[in-house]
C-alpha cells in the first residue's frame, strides 16, 4: 500500500551554514508549521530539433535545464524561536551580554549569510531537505483578535537526492511565546501615536535565482535589486496622517510587542507614506489605510528590529 502522509505534526528544522555554500548542516533549530510550500523543482523542456515520433505529431526526447528549490513557510512569531531566521533574512545580528533578559538587534547588511540547511519534517515522520537556502523575504502580519505569522520566501540550492525519509527530530523550546495581538502598543509616527486594527511588515532581500553552464543547480543567489521595507497599516482615520501623506514627511515609524520581560520592536527608519487611503463601504467607521516605505538615512538602512528575551544568543532556539 502506498505511504498516506498528513500534516498533523509538521515542523520545519533550521541549520545555519557558516562554511561553503551548499553544504548540508544539521538541523538545529525547530519550528511548529503552519504551512510551507517548499518543494524541488526540475525543470525539464522539449529539445529544440523538429525531430518527431512515428505518427509525427510528437516530439521525440527532452532535457532537464535546471534543478533548484524554493518557496515559502509560514510560522508563528515568537519572542524565543526566531532569532536565526530574523539574522538571515536581514544580515547582522548582535546581542547584549550579562544577564537575563537579553537585548538582540537585526539589522540590514550589504548581503545575507551564507545560507541555510531546511527540513520539512511532514508529520507522518517523513521529511525532505532543501539545501543552500537563503531567505528572499520576510512578511510578519497580525490582526486584531490574532496571532503574529511570519511568511518567509526561500531560494535554495536544491533538495536532496534522496527527498524523502526518516531524518530529523523535531524539538522545540519549552519556554517559547508567540507574539500576539493584544501585545501591541501604539504605532509611533513623527511625534504622534496611534491605535492599529492590522499591520504588516514586508522586508525583501531582491535575490535571484542564478545558473552557470556546467550546472543544473542553482548558483548562490544574490541580490538582483535595491532592498525593501514596507510597512502597511490599518487603523480608523486619521487626518493628521492624511496630512502628513500630501506634505511628504519622512519620519521613523516604531511599534512594539511587550509580554512582561519579552519584547518584539519594529522600527523603520526615515520612512514617508506611498500610498493612503479612506474608501467609505457602510455605514461602520471609516478605517484608513496606509503603506510606509523604509529608507536609508545615511546610517540606518531601512530597517531595524529588536528582541528581548532570556536567550543569551541571538540564533538560539
Amino acid at each position: 500500500m502506498a505511504s498516506i502522509y498528513h500534516g498533523r505534526g509538521a515542523a520545519i528544522g533550521f541549520g545555519e551554514n557558516s562554511g561553503t555554500y551548499g553544504d548540508a548542516v544539521s538541523r538545529t533549530n525547530w519550528r511548529p508549521l503552519i504551512s510551507s510550500s517548499l518543494t524541488r523543482t526540475i525543470e525539464k523542456v522539449p529539445r529544440p530539433t523538429l525531430r518527431v515520433g512515428s505518427a509525427g505529431a510528437m516530439r521525440r526526447s527532452n532535457y532537464i535545464q535546471s534543478d533548484n528549490a524554493g518557496g515559502t513557510f509560514s510560522i508563528e512569531a515568537s519572542y524565543e524561536s526566531m532569532g536565526l531566521l530574523l539574522k538571515h533574512l536581514l544580515g547582522t545580528s548582535s546581542s547584549t551580554t550579562g544577564s537575563a533578559p537579553f537585548t538582540h538587534t537585526y539589522t540590514i547588511a550589504d548581503d545575507v549569510p551564507t545560507g541555510l540547511t531546511i527540513e520539512n519534517n511532514r508529520g507522518t515522520g517523513t521529511s525532505e531537505i532543501f539545501e543552500g537556502c537563503r531567505l528572499n523575504s520576510g512578511t510578519f502580519a497580525v490582526s486584531a483578535g490574532g496571532v503574529m505569522t511570519c511568511e518567509f520566501d526561500v531560494i535554495g540550492e536544491t533538495g536532496q537526492a534522496t527527498p524523502r525519509g526518516s531524518l530529523g527530530t523535531p524539538s522545540f523550546s519549552t519556554t517559547d511565546a508567540p507574539i500576539l495581538h493584544s501585545h501591541a502598543g501604539q504605532m509611533g509616527w513623527n511625534g504622534g501615536t496611534y491605535d492599529l486594527i492590522d499591520m504588516s511588515l514586508v522586508i525583501n532581500n531582491a535575490l535571484a535565482v542564478r545558473q552557470h553552464l556546467g550546472s543544473t543547480v542553482t548558483a548562490k543567489p544574490l541580490r538582483s535589486d535595491f532592498q525593501s521595507v514596507e510597512l502597511s497599516v490599518t487603523l480608523e482615520v486619521e487626518d493628521q496622517l492624511y496630512a502628513d501623506f500630501i506634505s511628504n514627511v519622512e519620519s521613523n515609524v516604531t511599534l512594539s510587542f511587550v509580554n512582561g520581560f519579552r519584547e518584539f520592536n519594529i522600527e523603520v527608519h526615515n520612512a514617508y507614506l506611498s500610498a493612503a487611503s479612506d474608501p467609505i463601504s457602510d455605514a461602520n467607521v471609516v478605517r484608513q489605510s496606509l503603506t510606509f516605505i523604509g529608507q536609508s538615512d545615511g546610517t540606518n538602512e531601512g530597517v531595524k528590529l529588536t528582541v528581548k528575551n532570556d536567550n543569551s544568543s541571538a540564533t538560539a532556539n
